[in-house]
């Protein structure tokens, strides 16, 4: 079995309405680093969001970096270039996991079938967060080079497995690294922080909830019921060593160097704007 790396890349932050108060939002990419069949292959996970004044455009919300810029700035830090990346693996194809496609056009994107469906028609409350030009590079690239659609769970590589599961979006994938430690499982907003994963432990979440010490908390941004979202989370831990949310500040930078299942503490699982940074 292939063993891989997985580096995860910090592309920008969100400022979002949170409790009364602004929550910074981290958006991050990963790079997945690995041989097979004698050749090294480089994997990016999720391809990250517009730059900030295209997003604030569009959606009144303010933030730092992301685009172009921020993303080849990210893949240099790994000595790398857009040109290096052979696959971009797709979570799901909201604005700040899939943009900037357009930076890889002889790169192959993986994407669940149902995801690209859910683009194209959206259920209404998500609409705002497909946008047309994400959908619009996916339809130009050519296939199978350029454009691989998967359907459910699929052994996409020897030690990368994809985990359809429908939750947040109706295409949800999860990426399950195999690394020398154990699976990683890169779980995006299927869990985006990790007091959704463990709700009960003081080290995830500052209000820890004993009645949901054998559940989770799913999103309100949905396409799915609570139950289907429950049991999806529970796949997923059922298949995996430890999970890596998109949204955390927590999120281990470099695995398998960095292996943990909760984070020491919960500093971090929420940190909110400066006053006034966000009116700037």
């Amino acid at each position: 079995m292939t063993s891989w790396t997985v580096t995860t890349l910090r592309i920008g932050e969100l400022y979002l309405p949170h409790g009364g108060a602004i929550m910074r939002d981290p958006v991050h990419v990963w790079l997945v680093r690995g041989v097979v069949a004698d050749k090294p292959v480089n994997l990016l996970v999720d391809s990250g969001m517009a730059d900030i004044p295209t997003v604030h455009a569009r959606l009144r919300v303010k933030g730092v970096g992301g685009g172009h810029a921020s993303l080849i700035a990210a893949l240099a830090t790994e000595g790398l270039t857009p040109a290096d990346i052979d696959y971009v693996i797709c979570t799901h194809l909201h604005f700040d996991h899939a943009d900037n496609l357009d930076l890889f056009p002889d790169s192959c994107v993986v994407v669940q079938r149902a995801e690209l469906q859910a683009a194209v028609d959206p259920v209404p409350s998500q609409r705002v967060f497909y946008w047309k030009s994400t959908l619009a590079n996916l339809m130009e690239r050519k296939r199978p080079a350029q454009l691989k659609l998967v359907d459910g769970d699929t052994d996409f590589l020897p030690g990368i497995r994809l985990l359809s599961v429908p939750s947040h979006t109706e295409g949800m994938q999860v990426v399950v690294v195999t690394t020398e430690k154990g699976r990683a499982a890169l779980v995006s907003d299927l869990g985006d922080h990790y007091r959704y994963w463990f709700p009960a432990d003081p080290r995830a979440t500052s209000h820890p909830q004993r009645s949901l010490a054998d559940a989770f908390i799913t999103g309100n941004i949905r396409s799915e019921s609570e139950r289907t979202w429950q049991a999806a989370m529970r796949r997923v831990l059922d298949n995996s060593d430890i999970v890596v949310p998109a949204h955390d500040f927590r999120i281990p930078v470099r695995i398998p160097e960095q292996w943990f299942a909760i984070p020491d503490s919960t500093e971090g699982d929420l940190a909110h704007v400066p006053p006034g940074a966000a009116e700037t």
